[in-house]
């Protein structure tokens, strides 16, 4: 039952009680895929728990079990595998039933060669990109994971503020890797068009996305400890505020506003400027993922200044923190982390920063009412007498 075993483009299971049908497919499609043959639906899932196929052409009208019958159960199997139905003439709301069912097609019988090539190699590009995209995510998930249980054990065994150079060595290589896949996948949905759908590009976002964040944190968590002086520059808060906003603002309906007393110009610190940013990023972030459902939902900074800090307060309206997790929110990978709203690196890292620029971070909240991130960092004149030489910055 099983024709044409040599490498082709994919690997196509034909489930047909009529000879005709069967070999006509088989003749037209053994040259560039593999061809599976079943005759009842019962012998085609067995097909199809053995071997995996990229696209089942499946007729409606079958003894034993119907197409219908067959197709629910296929899709309990599996959920990505892609489906087209073969109907006769007057089958036709049968065949839009099956479309309810799980269907990706249908075709009419007698079916046109070159309809039929078409239809095939669309349907197998698309069970492969999407089984791709799928093992990118279930990698990138584990990885993610991996390193949650990883830097765990290391903020046992040392300080805090200690990276583990073994671990981030570790995870930069299968993050070259996923983004190389991940650069394949969206050449192959430009390429293809014709098997683009929102659900596959929101879902190839989903892992950019995740590959953006995970490659991030081990930057963040590989720089931590290692405040470089040569960096060091004059950095507007408020600008720079301005910029996170922006960056956020383009994926949601937030309200965003930023209050500065004073002259704006005046609100500079000494810093370097990738990871401050990084930090308010952070601070942005956190406060977005407590809006999530919120009526109503708003951000707002306040920039006040003393003689010698500027003190930032970053406020949101959203769910709030009870007590108990508010005692660890500074914690890396605390029990609240999840893959969906952050890996639980976000407040310690943007603490770490903070207090890298010698300065300081406290974080006030309450259930139902919001909560308010408030900031204080030396001015750059200060600063300077801080960050003179880069002698001064040990132990800072």
């Amino acid at each position: 039952m099983i024709a044409e075993t040599t490498e082709k483009l994919g690997r196509v299971l034909v489930i047909d009680d009529e000879r005709g049908p069967r070999e006509s497919l088989r003749m037209v499609l053994k040259y560039d895929y593999e061809i599976l043959l079943a005759d009842r639906v019962d012998a085609g899932i067995h097909l199809l728990r053995e071997n995996e196929p990229d696209l089942i052409i499946m007729d409606i009208r079958m003894p034993e079990k119907s197409g219908i019958e067959g197709l629910q159960e296929i899709r309990e199997i599996n959920q990505s595998v892609s489906i087209v139905m073969l109907t006769g003439y007057g089958d036709l709301e049968t065949a839009q039933q099956a479309i309810r069912f799980g269907a990706n097609d249908y075709l009419q019988k007698p079916f046109d060669t070159d309809d039929i090539q078409e239809v095939v190699k669309k349907y197998v590009d698309r069970t492969r990109l999407h089984s791709r995209k799928k093992q990118a995510q279930e990698e990138l998930n584990k990885m993610t994971q991996s390193l949650s249980r990883e830097v765990g054990k290391t903020n046992k065994l040392t300080s805090l503020g200690a990276a583990s150079s073994e671990l981030v060595r570790d995870l930069r290589n299968p993050l070259t890797i996923i983004r190389g896949y991940l650069d394949l996948l969206n050449y192959e949905l430009k390429e293809k068009q014709e098997s683009t759908s929102e659900e596959m590009n929101e879902y190839l976002g989903q892992i950019e996305r995740n590959v953006e964040r995970c490659a991030e944190l081990v930057e963040s968590w590989r720089a931590l400890g290692r405040f470089d002086f040569s960096q060091m520059q004059r950095l507007n808060l408020p600008k720079l505020m301005n910029d996170c906003f922006r960056d956020a603002a383009a994926h949601s309906d937030i309200a965003f506003s930023i209050q500065v007393d004073g002259i704006e110009d005046q609100y500079e610190m000494l810093g370097e400027r990738l990871q401050v940013k990084r930090a308010l990023q952070n601070l942005i972030d956190n406060a977005v993922t407590a809006l999530d459902r919120q009526s109503s939902p708003c951000i707002t900074v306040l920039f006040t200044m003393s003689n010698t800090d500027i003190h930032v307060k970053v406020k949101d309206n959203g769910c709030g923190i009870d007590t108990q997790r508010l005692r660890w929110i500074f914690e890396p990978f605390d029990s609240t982390a999840t893959i969906d709203k952050g890996a639980g690196l976000g407040l310690f890292i943007t603490k770490k920063v903070i207090e890298e620029h010698r300065g300081s971070l406290q974080f006030e909240s309450r259930v139902g009412e919001g909560s308010v991130a408030t900031l204080h960092i030396p001015q750059a004149h200060t600063a300077l007498g801080y960050f003179s030489s880069p002698e001064s910055l040990v132990g800072a």
